[in-house]
């Protein structure tokens, strides 16, 4: 598999990533951000993790699972659009909570950070900590749920 920032891996916008839902596609990558911001930094320090210097990453392969798992294809109760994944960057830079969690990730048994922000919908969005030599925040899943609207 290839990694991000491997000279295989082709970066492209973020926008154009997108597109790539549900088409045929090689690895790409595309950074959102390439600043983690004072909040996060210091969340990381209470956790023993410095997360200074990593950049926010989204990848074709992450952005074909949460599309199958939780797109329009999927039977999610509350598919995401792409207009949803557009909503990412916003996500990570307003989010209403943001925790790092103590459980790893199945397959590469890394923690991860969530975020939660409710625009209508409660959004979910979840990066995995890659640390080494190319340091970042990986798109791990994404989904939404509905509101319960309380009874008046």
């Amino acid at each position: 598999m290839v990694k991000p920032f491997e000279k295989t891996g082709k970066k492209i916008p973020f926008e154009e990533l997108l597109k790539l839902i549900g088409a045929e596609y090689e690895y790409k990558f595309a950074i959102i951000d390439n600043d983690v911001d004072d909040e996060l930094i210091e969340k990381g320090r209470e956790k023993g993790i410095d997360l200074t210097g990593y950049k926010h990453i989204i990848e074709t392969s992450t952005v074909q699972h949460a599309e199958n798992r939780h797109g329009k294809k999927s039977n999610d109760r509350n598919p995401l659009s792409v207009e949803d994944f557009l909503l990412i960057p916003y996500i990570i830079k307003f989010r209403d909570k943001v925790i790092i969690s103590d459980k790893l990730t199945k397959q590469r048994k890394l923690k991860t950070i969530i975020y939660r922000k409710t625009i209508g919908d409660e959004y979910v969005y979840v990066e995995e900590i890659r640390d080494g030599k190319n340091k970042s925040l990986a798109f791990h899943t994404f989904y939404k749920r509905a509101i319960k609207k309380s009874p008046k």
